[in-house]
């Protein structure tokens, strides 16, 4: 079996900032139209959603993409480590992990295939634009197992710093790779 390009959209946080769901602004959806951008240039996206997110399972449930409940409610480290181990879990090679944000709709399908096709297999993949680091950023298989014990706050930046001497910044001229959707007033 083919080693597959994965994305894993993480969509279980609370949008305390947003002062609503977020996941949930616009017409069409924000996470349905981040997803909308995911699927088609990847093999398999799985998305992860919170413990007792049935309005968002329901929404998703035809979307083409996997689901996922972290089992408890805690932060982006948790969410990312249940994700990828539910992905480990499933015995599918992996070639590489798209770890996504679900409240950046802005990405261009460019800019993801921009993505894929820097990603070699042992390099970390970050996009950059005008400067600014931004995300989604990609992961060699290898390092998956790295982000299945991450927990708490924090994201994959722990991981990131130990294997910077692999990491590509990949230059983008998109700046929906770092707008993200935090404020009410942030353009959805």
């Amino acid at each position: 079996m083919q080693p597959e390009r994965v994305a894993l959209l993480l969509a279980a946080g609370f949008s305390r900032r947003y002062g609503s769901d977020k996941r949930l602004a616009g017409s069409p959806p924000l996470i349905l139209r981040t997803l909308a951008t995911l699927l088609p240039s990847h093999d398999r996206v799985l998305v992860v959603l919170r413990r007792e997110d049935e309005v968002l399972r329901r929404l998703l449930a035809d979307s083409g993409a996997a689901l996922t409940q972290v089992p408890i409610d805690g932060g982006l480290g948790d969410s990312l480590a249940h994700g990828v181990r539910t992905l480990l879990a499933s015995g599918r090679p992996i070639h590489s992990l798209l770890v996504v944000l679900a409240d950046m709709p802005h990405l261009s399908p460019a800019s993801l295939q921009a993505l894929q096709v820097a990603q070699d297999g042992c390099s970390l993949v970050r996009p950059v634009y005008l400067g600014e680091q931004g995300h989604p950023v990609s992961f060699p298989a290898d390092l998956l197992a790295e982000l299945a014990h991450l927990s708490g706050d924090r994201g994959a930046k722990q991981v990131l710093d130990r294997h910077i001497d692999r990491l590509i910044c990949l230059t983008l001229n998109d700046p929906g790779c770092v707008q993200d959707i935090d404020w009410p007033d942030d353009p959805l």
